[in-house]
């Protein structure tokens, strides 16, 4: 199933029948476990119909290719295919949990691409401030300032263990939730089947990037801040 941005909105109409995943550094267990008990029991339940895939969306390749040398040399390509795919993984799952409106895809593509882009070049696991600058001077350059208080939240509470609830919660609480279905493995999947869930994760496929990539700058990062092992949660 493929869905081309200019065919996004008739796509709301055309939803399945079917009921009901960073990126980020993989939580401990303990972590993970919370997380699950704060959001499983509100969403698992949901009854949501999924939106075909979006396949091409043409403003995430144009923002990475852009950016692909931060992310290093040939070497690093697959890490660089890895974060496309996460990215589209934002975009895809984003959109379920939120209503048609013109700017809702444009919007969740500009967040998936920038949430973690300031990990790079430097392996800096406390990247949700200067993520969100970059996303910042990125929506002043095209004309969009007005977008910049809820794009700041969609980026620095996308690792937040518990919902959020407080301004700008249609925007944010949606991204949230997509990066957690990734980073989770899809133990959370806050009411998405696994069926669309499987179908999302086999046409945009992590690989290298999650979780082995992500797990070894974070625990470089640890090492080299025991007193700050994690600095991208949110209570």
């Amino acid at each position: 199933m493929t869905t081309h941005p200019e065919q996004a909105h008739s796509s709301d109409q055309q939803a399945s029948g079917h009921c009901g995943h960073g990126c980020a550094a993989h939580a401990p267990e303990a972590v993970r476990k919370a997380a699950e008990s704060a959001n499983g029991a509100e969403y698992d339940r949901e009854s949501l119909r999924p939106r075909e895939i979006i396949h091409h969306f043409p403003l995430i390749d144009e923002l990475l290719e852009a950016r692909r040398v931060v992310f290093g040399g040939d070497d690093q390509e697959p890490v660089f295919q890895g974060y496309r795919a996460h990215a589209y993984h934002i975009l895809n799952f984003g959109r379920q949990w939120m209503t048609a409106q013109p700017e809702r895809d444009e919007k969740l593509a500009i967040a998936a691409v920038f949430h973690d882009i300031a990990a790079w070049p430097n392996d800096n696991l406390d990247y949700l401030r200067p993520s969100a600058d970059q996303a910042d001077a990125y929506l002043d350059a095209i004309g969009r300032a007005e977008w910049k208080p809820e794009m700041r939240l969609m980026i620095e509470m996308h690792h937040k263990l518990r919902p959020y609830r407080k301004a700008h919660a249609e925007w944010v609480e949606p991204v949230r939730r997509a990066d957690w279905c990734d980073v989770s493995f899809n133990l959370l999947r806050f009411g998405l089947p696994k069926s669309f869930i499987k179908e999302v994760n086999a046409s945009f496929p992590l690989g290298k990037f999650y979780p082995g990539h992500v797990y070894k700058v974070s625990a470089k990062w640890m090492l080299r801040h025991p007193l700050n092992p994690i600095p991208i949660l949110r209570w």
